[in-house]
């Protein structure tokens, strides 16, 4: 359980979980992004011998956004909700409770199914001890793998069409084109970095929906943990009930 000890669930969302979720990982995550794709472009197309092209290998800016997509929509997935672990663990806000009334996606995300916890171990990345190491990485790929693709499918139908629409009035326009002996539909410095930016600036605005998803899940696992140490005291009661009642009958 990632959340300070005695910290209790919210039942909704107050005023500092927004701008936790609205400044650090809304805009912060966006900026965040934007800058590493940035670099990342200057790294790969600066001084290339390769013209950087929209569809043509192997600069392609077709190819690069839809694979900026699926590799920064992964790491958000994972490294977001190590993130928000360890906010709880420093008090920074306090984990939430699945809403009453939350949608059957949400639930899906957060991994309740027919309000029924899926093993929480799995979904917070950690492993159970009573299964096999493949038993495990079958259940945690199986459980963070269809999130992720979720994700990765919604991103891409929102981004990709319009970008490459974008990109190819540009190219008719000329915008980018490098008149030089390499040529190239975009190859003129800095064009790809500034559309890399923007581009990665964008997608980064899925990180607070996973954020969201995180609070819930280590709120609703800290429920569950507390409940099955409550069962476990409970038991542990009747049973020297029990035995007390026995020693008064001998």
């Amino acid at each position: 359980m990632a959340s300070r000890a005695g910290t209790a669930a919210s039942d909704s969302l107050t005023p500092r979980h927004v701008a936790y979720l609205g400044l650090m990982h809304m805009l912060g995550a966006m900026v965040l992004d934007g800058v590493i794709n940035f670099g990342l472009t200057t790294l790969m197309y600066k001084g290339t011998k390769s013209p950087v092209m929209l569809w043509s290998l192997p600069n392609t800016l077709a190819g690069d956004a839809f694979m900026t997509i699926v590799i920064q929509t992964t790491l958000t997935w994972f490294l977001d909700r190590l993130a928000v672990a360890a906010d709880l663990k420093k008090g920074l806000v306090t984990p939430l409770r699945m809403p009453r009334d939350a949608h059957p996606w949400i639930e899906w995300f957060v991994g309740l199914e027919q309000g029924r916890r899926v093993d929480y171990t799995v979904g917070g990345m950690g492993m159970s001890q009573n299964k096999s190491r493949k038993e495990q990485f079958i259940k945690g790929f199986k459980f963070h793998g269809q999130r992720i693709g979720v994700i990765i499918v919604a991103t891409l139908i929102v981004f990709w069409p319009i970008t490459i629409l974008i990109l190819m009035v540009m190219r008719s326009q000329g915008i980018g084109k490098d008149d030089g002996p390499l040529g190239g539909d975009f190859n003129v410095w800095p064009f790809p970095q500034i559309f890399k930016g923007i581009y990665g600036f964008a997608t980064g605005i899925i990180t607070p929906f996973v954020s969201y998803i995180a609070l819930i899940y280590q709120g609703e696992s800290m429920i569950r943990v507390s409940s099955l140490h409550s069962e476990d005291e409970d038991s542990a009661g009747e049973e020297d009930t029990m035995m007390d009642d026995l020693q008064q009958h001998v």
